[in-house]
């Protein structure tokens, strides 16, 4: 059963302040929400969990302490029934896709954070699925045949950092993105230019006067 009226309880996650700020503020004016729980971290956000519950949790895609994704399936283990929103600045593909398949209900882009979320929470508190626009068209595209071949913008500049010999760790905290994605974005450009390593994307890129 769901809770009555006033009642979605809802844990914030970010590791900036400022961000919980900005959202509890937004929900503090909705008579159907409270805020149960703050975290600025993902141990601390599981140590929430542990302890009480809450019926959805808002969380950014990456922390200091723990990749969202991590945090997602840890969340699933100790709260089976949370519900989760990941809001995050991120729209590259890969990243999109990752937290889909860790299964959240629903992917808010943080430029839309305060025209959406709300609608976001209510809906997902239904039982609903909520996607940012630009996550929609992109879950329209993956219905359609995919066009080998093509890299994308983030996938050169993946490229043009393994050109001066960047570790995946190093490229990461260039991008602002985590390792996994970098080595996705690598998986990608291996298998669009049939190449089998570092060096032959390299070369790839160099005779293909991509750089």
């Amino acid at each position: 059963m769901k809770n009555s009226v006033g009642d979605i309880s809802i844990l914030l996650v970010d590791d900036h302040s400022i961000v919980i700020e900005g959202i509890e503020a937004l929900i503090s004016n909705a008579a159907d929400m409270r805020i149960s729980g703050k975290a600025t971290s993902g141990a601390g956000a599981l140590s929430f969990l542990e302890q009480y519950s809450a019926d959805i949790m808002i969380t950014d895609y990456s922390m200091d302490d723990m990749d969202g994704i991590t945090l997602i399936a840890k969340a699933r283990r100790v709260a089976p029934a949370l519900r989760i929103i990941v809001l995050s600045m991120h729209d590259e593909a890969a990243v999109v896709q990752d937290v889909l398949r860790a299964g959240v209900d629903g992917y808010i882009l943080k430029k839309y954070t305060h025209h959406e979320l709300l609608t976001a929470i209510r809906i997902v508190h239904e039982g609903g699925q909520f996607w940012s626009p630009e996550i929609n068209q992109m879950l329209l595209r993956r219905l359609q045949p995919e066009t080998t071949g093509q890299i994308t913008e983030r996938e050169m500049e993946v490229l043009r950092l393994l050109t001066k010999e960047l570790t995946s760790k190093q490229i990461a905290q260039t991008l602002f993105i985590s390792e996994r994605t970098v080595e996705t974005h690598r998986k990608n450009l291996l298998r669009k230019t049939n190449a089998t390593s570092t060096i032959g994307l390299i070369k790839y890129a160099y005779e293909h006067k991509l750089l």
